[in-house]
Order: structure tokens, then C-alpha cells, then sequence
């Protein structure tokens, strides 16, 4: 065997650091190898690319904004562009390196870098989210779950030579999505019609597509969030929808009803047969299954801090208050 090094760089959005940190290399043990962080000396450290490669060149590190200094602390700020992380490990791919790579010497590589990218990938993800929650007023940052960047080529090398045993770019993905997502004329013209009459969206359409863009794994990928953004949307879109068919001599005994009745699955039951007639747990059996999934891990997120993993887990919670939005809406006003 021969003493390899898995190495990958990332890409963050300008955290600034202090010069004190311009440099810094951390070590660390995950499931056994031995990984190091390693943040840049200069402007150049990261940055280097292969020749003809399709991606511009960045810094690795660049000033800072407009810095004024605090009475405890002084202007000197860098923000980081580029940080790497390696991970140690061994090979059974023959030193010195071969002059052809025959399929079985890239599939020891691969495996090797099968093995220890995810380990370099997992590390840096978590590096980035806890410098998002340090530095919290660093808003261009953005949210705690978009995972970095690759930046250039991740490769597997000697590491008493630093020879690139074999190296790949960034993953390239194409995402198929339904052409009934578009929005074809008629819909735009009622549009057209809101913004004539200075009419917002509504607060509950507008929080279910702030959830369809936090489900998205290839914008926001933020689960949690697209959980806590989507069970508001539907407990929003129920009140709104009993307040709107409920009949007159009934609206007062509504507004008291939901003024003490917040549980989603209540409103969609109890309070639902209350006020309107219908109830979805016996309408929709499986919707009503799959939005009270959805409440449950919302009140796991809010009151316990993380997801119950052994509750039942709920589809894309976008999907789920899309599905309940369409089975609302076509329920009739009541005279």
C-alpha cells in the first residue's frame, strides 16, 4: 500500500476573517482518517487550475468591504474565498505512477476517491455551517445548508510527492422538471389583473413557494426550513379558507374557533366539520396522514430542535401544501 491524499477545495461566498485566522490549518480525526482544514496564506494559495480548464480563475482570499473599527477592535479584515480540505489515506495503486491508467487502476482510484470524498465533503459542509451561525450578521452568506462549492479539480495524489493520481471536476447534473409548472398566458393576464388592482399575493401562496425554494436541492436544499415555511402555509391557507366560505351568521363563531385552534390537523378536522361541513381526515385519508407528518416534524423542528426520525416522514413538505392547497380551494362557500 502507499500513502495517498485525497485533496478538494471549496468555494465560500467572502466570509471575512480576521489576519490572524489568514493561514490557519486545523486538524481533525473523522471515523479514523485524519483530516486537515487548511485556510489560505495569500491571494493565490487555492487558486491554481489546470490549463484549459472551463472556470475562471478566483482569488483565494480578496479584502474586505468597508471596515470601520470598534473601539476593541481593529479595521484589518480579509474575507476568504477558497478553503481545502485533505484527508489521509492509503492506496494500492503502484508507485511510481504508470504510464497508462488501465481500467483496473482507475477503479482502485475511483474507489479510494469514492472513499474519501464524502469525508472531505461532509467536513466541509459542517465547517460552513457553523462559520454561517458564528457569524451570523454575515447575511451574504446564505442559508446554513448550501453545502460549498468545489472549486477546481479534486483529486487523489502521493502524498510524499503530491503526484495527481487521478482527479474529477465538479459533478455536472441536469434536472428534468414538468412543463406543468410553466405559466401559460391566462395566467399571467389574472396576474396582470393583481398588479392593475395593486393586489399582494396572498401570504399563504407566497409562503408555499418561499417552501418549494427551500425544498429545492438545487437552490436553498434546506429541509428544515422548507418544513416550518410549509406547515405555516397550510395553517394560513385553512384560516383563510374557513373565513372565506363560513357563512355569515357563522364568521363571528369562526374567528373565536380559530383564535384558540392553531394544531394543524385540528383545524383540518374538528374545526374544519365545525365551521364547513367537511373534515379531510375522512375526505383524504392519506393527505390528512401526510399533513400531519408534515405538523409533526414542524413541532419536532420548533420545540425540540431537530427532526423526530422516528415519526413518519412526510413527502416534500412544498408538495404536501400544494396537494392541501388544491383540495381547499375547491371546497364550496357555505350560504
Amino acid at each position: 500500500m502507499v500513502d495517498a491524499i485525497f485533496r478538494m477545495r471549496f468555494i465560500v461566498p467572502q466570509l471575512w476573517i480576521g489576519l490572524d485566522a489568514v493561514g490557519a490549518n486545523f486538524e481533525l480525526n473523522w471515523d479514523g482518517s485524519l483530516v486537515r482544514v487548511n485556510l489560505p496564506s495569500d491571494a493565490e494559495s487555492f487558486s491554481d487550475l489546470p490549463e484549459n480548464y472551463p472556470q475562471n480563475p478566483l482569488p483565494s482570499l480578496v479584502g474586505s468591504g468597508p471596515v470601520f473599527a470598534d473601539p476593541d477592535r481593529d479595521e484589518r479584515t480579509a474575507a476568504l474565498v477558497l478553503f481545502e480540505v485533505t484527508v489521509e489515506t492509503t492506496t494500492a495503486f503502484p508507485m511510481p505512477k504508470p504510464d497508462d491508467l488501465t481500467d483496473e487502476l482507475r477503479t482502485i482510484a475511483d474507489n479510494d476517491i469514492n472513499a474519501t470524498r464524502p469525508i472531505a465533503e461532509a467536513v466541509a459542509g459542517l465547517f460552513l455551517r457553523h462559520l454561517r451561525a458564528a457569524a451570523p450578521a454575515q447575511s451574504w452568506l446564505g442559508l446554513s445548508t448550501h453545502a460549498p462549492a468545489q472549486y477546481g479539480i479534486a483529486q487523489l495524489e502521493y502524498r510524499e510527492t503530491g503526484e495527481r493520481i487521478l482527479g474529477y471536476g465538479p459533478a455536472q447534473s441536469v434536472t428534468m422538471r414538468s412543463s406543468r409548472i410553466r405559466l401559460d398566458v391566462g395566467s399571467i393576464e389574472s396576474i396582470m389583473d393583481d398588479v392593475s388592482a395593486r393586489q399582494e399575493p396572498s401570504i399563504a401562496d407566497s409562503l408555499l413557494a418561499d417552501a418549494w425554494h427551500l425544498s429545492d436541492a438545487q437552490s436553498a436544499n434546506d429541509q428544515d426550513r422548507a418544513t416550518l415555511v410549509a406547515a405555516t402555509a397550510c395553517e394560513v391557507k385553512v384560516k383563510e379558507i374557513i373565513q372565506d366560505r363560513v357563512p355569515l351568521s357563522g364568521k363571528a363563531m369562526a374567528r373565536m374557533i380559530l383564535s384558540r385552534r392553531s394544531n394543524l390537523p385540528e383545524l383540518l378536522d374538528e374545526v374544519l366539520l365545525a365551521t364547513l361541513g367537511v373534515t379531510l381526515k375522512k375526505a383524504n385519508v392519506n393527505l390528512f396522514q401526510a399533513v400531519s407528518a408534515l405538523s409533526t416534524q414542524r413541532n419536532a423542528i420548533v420545540h425540540g430542535g431537530r427532526r423526530n426520525t422516528k415519526a413518519t416522514q412526510s413527502p416534500l413538505p412544498a408538495q404536501v401544501g400544494s396537494s392541501l392547497f388544491e383540495w381547499l380551494e375547491q371546497l364550496p362557500k357555505r350560504e
